[in-house]
């Protein structure tokens, strides 16, 4: 019997990685001899709801809060596993891209403060015996903020001031201005637990500011005047002895770990570690003869930190082949992935990146068909 892993991550723009599971999984089925055996991952980006969702069960309940953008509101949806007593939110869900429009998405005025209010709400249901929680999950990534989570922490005890004593709007506009800071803690009956889709520091080389940044609709000098901001608050955290070390302070979605790090002590739990032991994908005993995965676009910085490449590179070894199922495909990278790594890109079957997007469902199909005819019996 041929034991099939399917284990993609989400498409940005096109499906998450649990509708993808399901339509590799329905494409392959009259394989003979072969078990399938589905597991979506998510690396704490998009579609990390729908994940936990399949893995760990439980309820989505949503509850009212601001947006990132306005003082309009949102529902942001939540995840409630009774079984794993924990909750699991997704930053993408709050402050991402399908709830931020187009004509908003500009970083210096944009705040995570949608989370801050999310948890807030949960420790009053926690109070009230709504819930029982441990722990609340937060899936770091697909984010269009940049305010080094300080939006959140707003809601949740911190207030900035500038050189008058004067409260400051807490936005990467104002962080340059900020001479100093005021920290009432609200205490949250739980661990909140940040799952960061990549691993970059919140300052120094290589800084998830200045790598991610432009991605979120920021230009250079806005990136340059966050990053100035940044430092202007960790200085003042220094002098208040909040911040020890800058070497652990994570850079992921804009810097929301960082500032659970800080204030709440909060452990940043790595993708990796999400995938691997709270998804339970770690394989100690070489069980599968196949790896299916992929995500939409793949380059360097996947390989090596998201997602499909996270999987990818701890399978590669184990398994005949891997299958790297994705909308497009580094050129630079298909030299360099292992010989077992067997790339197909859906971008291939259609005339337009476009055309491939709004057709992903046919684009599966004709990967299966290529994955069947190398399959060995």
């Amino acid at each position: 019997m041929v034991k099939i892993l399917i284990a993609p991550n989400s498409f940005k723009e096109c499906a998450d990685s649990v509708t993808l599971a399901e339509l590799f999984s329905e494409n392959l089925k009259d394989l003979s001899q072969t078990e399938l055996i589905k597991k979506p991952i998510s690396d704490g980006g998009d579609g990390f709801l729908n994940v936990c969702k399949y893995h760990f069960g439980g309820e989505i309940i949503k509850y009212k809060i601001s947006s990132a953008y306005d003082e309009s509101t949102i529902n942001g949806p939540i995840l409630y596993s009774e079984v794993q007593q924990s909750i699991y939110i997704e930053s993408a869900e709050v402050l991402g891209l399908k709830v931020v429009p187009e004509k908003y998405r500009n970083p210096m005025r944009l705040s995570s403060k949608g989370i801050g209010e999310l948890l807030l709400k949960i420790s009053d249901d926690v109070k009230k015996d709504r819930f029982t929680v441990k722990r609340v999950y937060l899936g770091v990534g697909g984010t269009t903020t940049i305010d080094m989570g300080l939006g959140m922490m707003n809601i949740l005890g911190l207030k900035l001031f500038d050189n008058s004593g004067d409260d400051l709007t807490v936005l990467p506009q104002n962080f340059t201005n900020v001479r100093e800071i005021g920290w009432t803690k609200i205490e949250l009956p739980f661990e909140v637990i940040p799952v960061a889709d990549v691993q970059n520091s919140l300052t120094g080389e290589d800084n998830g500011v200045m790598i991610y940044g432009k991605q979120k609709g920021a230009s250079v000098d806005q990136l340059l005047e966050i990053e100035s901001g940044f430092n202007n608050v960790i200085n003042l955290l220094k002098n208040k002895e909040l911040v020890k070390s800058l070497e652990f302070l994570s850079g992921a979605g804009g810097g929301i770990p960082a500032s659970l790090q800080i204030y709440y002590n909060s452990y940043c739990e790595s993708s990796w570690e999400f995938i691997l032991n709270d998804l339970e994908l770690v394989d100690r005993m070489n069980r599968y003869d196949y790896l299916i995965t992929g995500e939409g676009a793949f380059d360097k910085q996947t390989l090596f930190g998201k997602g499909a490449g996270l999987i990818t590179m701890y399978y590669v070894n184990k398994v005949k082949n891997v299958f790297l199922v994705c909308g497009k495909i580094e050129d630079d990278l298909k030299k360099v992935l292992p010989e077992n790594v067997i790339s197909i890109e859906l971008s291939n079957y259609f005339q337009s990146n476009e055309e491939s997007i709004r057709n992903y469902e046919l684009g599966i199909t004709k990967a299966c068909k290529e994955i069947s005819n190398l399959i060995q019996f």
